[in-house]
């Protein structure tokens, strides 16, 4: 009842405010100005699927998914009908798994690193290799910012949802449980000594962010919230909030949790109900910037 409540919301808050206060706050513009958008339905997860918190690709047609903190420490390998392929159990606990990511050699990071009441010291990453599925290594780190835990309401910007690897680095976007949230862009190299990270980045966003995911062929980022689909064109080749950035309302996908670039212009997108939908974006004629 509180999903279908909270989807009902979501919903309602996307279709009557739409990107309106992202554009006014941080510049965003509205992606249907420059490219044809559509989402649509396509699946919905096998019921043995018991949550879809982050998304990773396997092969052409097929990716992995995982639950969420509580849940078995196991991955699902699924396809874009939601068929559950094969179940896979890893030797780490999933205290908050949150979401996944994937370096150039196909090798994943599982996130446990969700942090509610933004009380927890023991944040950390684990990299599994993609020849063997062994753990290889465990990446710990905290906030250098932050120095209470909790800290007060209005600073509770340490919840972690959000991450990707480029560069060479795991790039990590929080969420805020603030009443005016924002989220700030840390940058964890990839090694096996733990480490403090300071922010390099914060953007005010109206929908606190649960998943992200990068396009390494054109550099285009997306950050996922409730209802809203954030998309960064950065005008130079490292992560960075600056240059080109567009919001788009996705009310309908619900509590949205994880998101994948299947390719420049389509995006999957996962909700805890275990939907899928498929956001299509292609540029105008009229739109001089290309993804």
């Amino acid at each position: 009842m509180l999903i279908k409540l909270f989807t009902l919301y979501v919903y309602l808050q996307a279709a009557l405010c739409g990107c309106s206060s992202d554009k006014r706050n941080s510049d965003f513009e509205r992606l249907r100005k420059d490219y044809k958008v559509s989402v649509k339905k396509i699946g919905k997860l096998d019921t043995r699927i018991k949550e879809s918190s982050g998304l990773a690709r396997a092969t052409d047609s097929t990716f992995y998914t995982h639950p969420d903190g509580g849940s078995a420490p196991e991955l699902y390998l699924t396809n874009l009908q939601g068929e559950l392929l094969q179940k896979i159990a890893l030797p780490i606990p999933n205290q908050d798994w949150e979401d996944m990511a994937q370096d150039e050699k196909g090798n994943l990071y599982i996130g446990d690193f969700g942090n509610n009441a933004n009380q927890r010291h023991d944040l950390k990453i684990y990299s599994l290799s993609k020849a063997t599925g062994q753990v290889t290594d465990t990446l710990a780190f905290n906030f250098a910012d932050q120095t209470e835990f909790p800290p007060p309401r209005s600073r509770q910007h340490y919840d972690l949802e959000a991450f990707f690897y480029a560069d060479d680095s795991l790039c990590l976007f929080t969420k805020s449980r603030a009443l005016k949230p924002i989220t700030q862009l840390y940058k964890l190299p990839v090694s096996g000594a733990a480490q403090t990270i300071v922010p390099s980045e914060k953007l005010r966003v109206k929908s606190p962010i649960t998943a992200a995911d990068i396009n390494p062929d054109t550099n285009l980022f997306a950050l996922l919230g409730y209802g809203r689909l954030y998309l960064f064109q950065p005008d130079s080749e490292t992560v960075s909030f600056t240059g080109k950035r567009y919001c788009l309302p996705v009310g309908r996908t619900g509590q949205a949790e994880a998101v994948l670039f299947l390719s420049p212009e389509q995006l999957l997108i996962t909700n805890e109900k275990g939907k899928l939908y498929l956001v299509t974006l292609r540029p105008k004629p009229t739109a001089k910037r290309k993804l």
